[in-house]
């Protein structure tokens, strides 16, 4: 697979393409369907991501820095491709490199779905009672443990199988998860913020 993967670079690009414009609409979906539901509340915002908390917060359809992001990535994974594995001869680091954008957005796509099922259920099945909200510090404490956990999948995958595409996993994926305890310790220690109804 990984060969299919790094002899052009299309694949990487429309992989890269589908899974984060899926990761934003997911998102607005799933703090959409918490705020329905009317149980969780999310201290500042349901995203944890702080440059896009404020057009999840808003429900925006269209994100102009959503916009950019996505082309901005995808001009770097053109020319990651060129680089290494056009120019440099290395398809290895190339593969590394695509792996931190797409095994990152499938750890997250998994939340996702998780989310999403979570939603669904109550809204058909019931089951939770009263109200709860989630402090920023627990929410990114989760999320880091969460990514940590995807890591060390990765990790037994890249091992098993000497996959350089894997080994990129699990890069992005620790490095989501030690950013994510630095802004859990950050938040510890900030005074608690109004939680989002919205999400």
């Amino acid at each position: 697979m990984e060969s299919w993967l790094t002899s052009t670079p299309y694949p990487g690009m429309i992989l890269w393409i589908v899974l984060y414009i899926s990761d934003y609409y997911m998102t607005l979906n799933s703090a959409k369907g918490f705020q329905e539901i009317g149980h969780f509340h999310f201290e500042g915002s349901f995203e944890l991501t702080p440059q896009f908390q404020e057009d999840i917060n808003k429900q925006k359809r269209i994100s102009r820095r959503h916009i950019i992001f996505l082309v901005v990535y995808t001009l770097v994974i053109l020319v990651a491709w060129w680089l290494f594995a056009k120019t440099l001869k290395a398809e290895w680091l190339y593969s590394i490199y695509l792996g931190t954008l797409i095994l990152m957005e499938v750890a997250v796509h998994l939340r996702h779905f998780r989310n999403l099922h979570m939603v669904n259920a109550i809204k058909n099945e019931g089951g939770v009672e009263g109200d709860i909200t989630y402090q920023k510090k627990l929410s990114y404490r989760i999320s880091a443990n969460e990514f940590q956990t995807f890591a060390w999948l990765f990790f037994i995958v890249a091992v098993i199988t000497y996959s350089p595409f894997f080994l990129g996993g699990v890069i992005s994926c620790f490095g989501i998860s030690f950013r994510h305890n630095a802004y859990a310790k950050r938040a510890a220690g900030t005074p608690k913020a109004v939680h989002a109804d919205h999400s």
